[in-house]
């Protein structure tokens, strides 16, 4: 065999050895239509099936260990040529509705006409036995939409884009793929997840589009733009902005200038000259920042629905009602909680911030009463569906998400609620304000009506928020609207370790570690990070379950500053799911393994699916057959097709980030000098105020002492603050 020379072969796969999604790169068995003889092919490929048509062009390597293999170089796909290649072919688990006993009718029904039969006339499937009109439909749609992500997965192959990104590519742009593409191979950047500047580049570099392109140059800035807006930030310096866009494009500073030029006359960006500093704001981050000023100042300055009749009471005859009311829910208020439930109740705008344990759903819970008795109207929401759902067990109403509340219509990507149909309440109550961005924040305050009452209740110390903005932060440090800090905790009579601990943390003084008197506060020292995984295992499946009758599945949580290395969420993941789900029904996305049980979490909102980032959920089912896993969110089973299992990720452990708005009742935080990059005051706090009822620091106590120690607030570039401040002066 001359290992020198390409040749082509052509046959059909016969078994796939080993695949690997993450590079696309395949080790199959494959019987050469010429010889008969089967072969080892190796190499990236497109997502091959067994019984599968090739003709694969490459050369003949010798392997050390594995002998002769053929190294491809590319692949074209052909028809099966026989019936058990066809078989095969169809009973693989490509087409939803055809397993291989389904295969086996169709082939026997069909012969070699069977795949003209699928392309022309699927309808004849209705002759065979178990084949009704919803399965042959489903048959009909999946397979036409298999020829096509075929021949996305070929075209995108010469750029250099996995079989998994050409798939992410073609669920949101269909059978249009190939042409959007070759038109405005930049649009990938805003459309799609994952796919960066240097990879749409390099397809239009492709297509023909040269380097100093202003098509080139103004899809480069908005991309900029638009990871620094991604990144928190709301605007970026004139200068620092040209810097990274000559960078990026390789070009000249006029070049950019005159890029910046284009999209200003254009409306897409605005350029602002503040004390001799030029910011670039994304046009709609820039008006959005301005309306929830303008907003925000003019619903403090309207008069509330019930204003004559707040303001005839004295503060004799409104403590009095405050402690009717909490003397009839069996709450006893202090003088500091009382005070806060006036104000809730006669500020226009009120904002409420402390940690966990301080009395805020107290607080909440005597306002609430207290409008309820007025036949007031009160709406209560938060950002992400675990905050509403906790809103909802803490309050006395029901929560909802801001966008099921503004009813968000993703297909449409508008709030239907807005400033044409208002929300219609006394008084609005949003919880977990800190992980608001401002275009959320923007949307909402469009649905308030300028006579409605509103709290923002939040946790400062927290990390910020993961869009664009620092909401709370810039209307606290306004000082224009009126501010409750709670800072007394209440929680265990005030001796809760958990709490405590935190307040020390958030104050940069170092936590007690020694054993607490409610058995709510522990440290346990290991430095190796083998050791730590170790550990961790032992205490989800046996030690936490048998101390505190724990279910190691519902009940406890582990917590991670950093998604790579030993210690991080993918080798946990992997480690607890191999310890707890000994279920052998599963299916592989990735290099993650999903099975039935499995705790999995949403990774990103899906307003379809009615599913948000965060959320936590367990698999039910794995449908082969209809290509499907079922996963229960809280009672609701919601629908994934196997495509869509890049929303979802293992959630046995999750990075800090993730779990903020949520709590949980036992919370597992391993923390070591190898995390030193991410460790910070403010993640460790949000850590460890998830738990309810148990908290476990493992690791070094060098590594808290590091995480206590490093206040570096993160530098966001936002002018609400100073929007606030400029408009009331």
């Amino acid at each position: 065999m001359d290992e020198n020379k390409s040749i082509k072969l052509k046959g059909t796969i016969e078994r796939v050895v080993y695949k690997n999604p993450d590079n696309d790169y395949i080790i199959a068995r494959f019987k050469s239509e010429e010889s008969q003889e089967i072969v080892t092919i190796v190499g990236k490929s497109i997502d091959a099936q067994p019984g599968e048509r090739l003709e694969v062009k490459g050369k003949w390597v010798f392997n050390k260990k594995y002998g002769n293999q053929f190294e491809i170089e590319s692949i074209e796909v052909l028809v099966p040529a026989t019936l058990e290649g066809i078989e095969k072919y169809l009973g693989s688990g490509l087409i939803k509705g055809i397993g291989p006993a389904m295969a086996k009718k169709i082939v026997s029904k069909f012969k070699l006409d069977t795949l003209k039969v699928l392309d022309t006339s699927p309808g004849k499937l209705s002759k065979i036995e178990g084949f009704g009109s919803k399965r042959i439909e489903l048959i009909k749609n999946d397979w036409q939409k298999q020829n096509e992500i075929r021949n996305v997965m070929i075209f995108m192959q010469s750029y250099g884009i996995s079989n998994s990104c050409s798939l992410k590519i073609y669920n949101i742009y269909g059978k249009e793929t190939i042409g959007i593409i070759k038109s405005n191979p930049y649009k990938l950047i805003e459309d799609v997840a994952g796919i960066g500047f240097k990879t749409a580049d390099k397809i239009s570099f492709n297509l023909g589009i040269e380097k100093d392109s202003i098509f080139r140059i103004k899809s480069g800035i908005i991309y900029l733009l638009n990871e620094i807006t991604d990144a928190g930030n709301c605007y970026y310096p004139l200068d620092e902005l040209i810097n990274i866009a000559v960078s990026l494009l390789d070009i000249e500073i006029a070049q950019v200038e005159k890029g910046l030029s284009l999209l200003e006359n254009e409306k897409k960006i605005e350029i602002v000259d503040k004390n001799n500093i030029k910011r670039v704001y994304l046009k709609n981050i820039y008006e959005d920042e301005k309306y929830v000023c303008e907003k925000l100042l003019q619903l403090k300055d309207s008069k509330r629905k019930n204003e004559a009749e707040i303001l005839n009471l004295n503060n004799n005859e409104l403590t009095d009602r405050i402690e009717r009311i909490s003397y009839e829910n069996g709450i006893d208020l202090d003088e500091i909680q009382t005070d806060a439930v006036k104000k809730s109740i006669t500020e226009k705008i009120l904002i409420i911030t402390g940690s966990p344990g301080t009395g805020k759903s107290t607080i909440l819970n005597i306002v609430i009463k207290f409008f309820q008795q007025q036949n007031k109207k009160v709406i209560a929401a938060a950002p992400t569906g675990r905050a509403s759902k906790r809103l909802s067990q803490t309050t006395s109403i029901e929560a909802k998400t801001i966008h099921r509340l503004l009813k968000y219509q993703p297909k449409l990507n508008k709030f239907f609620k807005n400033e044409h149909d208002q929300l219609d309440a006394d008084l609005i109550i949003i919880d977990e304000a800190s992980m608001l961005d401002i275009r959320l924040f923007q949307n909402f305050l469009k649905a308030v009506k300028d006579e409605t009452n509103l709290i923002l209740v939040g946790d400062i110390d927290q990390l910020p928020a993961v869009g664009p903005g620092n909401v709370l932060s810039d209307i606290i440090n306004s000082g224009i609207f009126n501010l409750v800090r709670l800072q007394k905790i209440y929680r265990q009579e005030g001796k809760s370790q958990i709490i405590f601990n935190a307040h020390r943390i958030r104050d940069g003084i170092f936590p007690v570690l020694k054993k607490s008197e409610y058995e709510d506060f522990y440290f346990i020292e290991k430095i190796e990070p083998e050791q730590v995984v170790d550990l961790i295992l032992n205490l989800i499946t046996q030690k936490l379950p048998n101390k505190f009758n724990y279910n190691s599945l519902y009940d406890i949580q582990v917590l991670v500053p950093t998604n790579k290395g030993v210690v991080g969420v993918n080798n946990l993941n992997a480690k607890i799911q191999e310890s707890i789900n000994k279920n052998k029904i599963n299916i592989f996305k990735g290099s993650v393994e999903y099975k039935i049980n499995d705790k999995v979490i949403q990774l990103k909102n899906n307003y379809e699916k009615d599913v948000y980032n965060g959320d936590i959920g367990f698999i039910k089912n794995i449908d082969f057959d209809l290509k499907e896993i079922h996963i229960d969110f809280d009672g609701k089973i919601v629908i994934y097709d196997f495509y869509d299992l890049d929303e979802i990720n293992l959630s046995y452990a999750i990075s800090v980030h993730k779990a903020q708005g949520s709590e949980f009742k036992c919370v597992i935080v391993p923390i070591l000098t190898s995390h030193y990059m991410l460790l910070q005051r403010n993640l460790l706090y949000t850590a460890i105020t998830r738990a309810r009822e148990v908290v476990i620091l493992i690791g070094s106590k060098k590594a808290i002492g590091m995480a206590v120690n490093k206040n570096i607030v993160e530098k966001r570039y936002t002018s609400l603050q100073e929007l606030l401040q400029t408009t009331i002066n």
